[in-house]
C-alpha cells in the first residue's frame, strides 16, 4: 500500500511538503503568489504523466528487446493556479 503525507501550515504561505516514503519534496506557488521553493500542483502533475509515460515506454521495451536507450519527453500546459482561483 503506498502512502503519502501532504503538510501545509499557515505561516508559509503555500509552501507544501509532500512525504512518500522516505521521500520528501516540496510543492509551492511561484513568487509573488507563493515563495517557489518547488514545483506548483500543476507542474507535478504534468511531471507524473512524464514520468509515468517514459516509465511505460522502458517496460513495453526492455522485454521486447527493443534497442531503447533515451527517452525525452517534453509537456506543457498553460494553467495558473492564481487564475483558476479567480473563477
Amino acid at each position: 500500500m503506498a502512502s503519502v503525507t501532504v503538510t501545509g501550515t499557515s505561516d508559509s504561505k503555500y509552501e507544501t511538503r509532500i512525504t512518500n516514503g522516505r521521500h520528501t519534496i516540496i510543492a509551492d506557488e511561484p513568487e509573488p503568489i507563493g515563495t517557489d521553493l518547488g514545483p506548483n500542483p500543476y507542474d507535478f502533475l504534468l511531471s507524473a504523466l512524464g514520468a509515468c509515460t517514459s516509465i511505460t515506454v522502458f517496460m513495453y521495451a526492455g522485454p521486447r528487446g527493443w534497442p531503447l536507450e533515451r527517452i525525452h519527453i517534453e509537456l506543457e500546459h498553460d494553467r495558473v493556479h492564481a487564475d483558476d482561483l479567480e473563477q
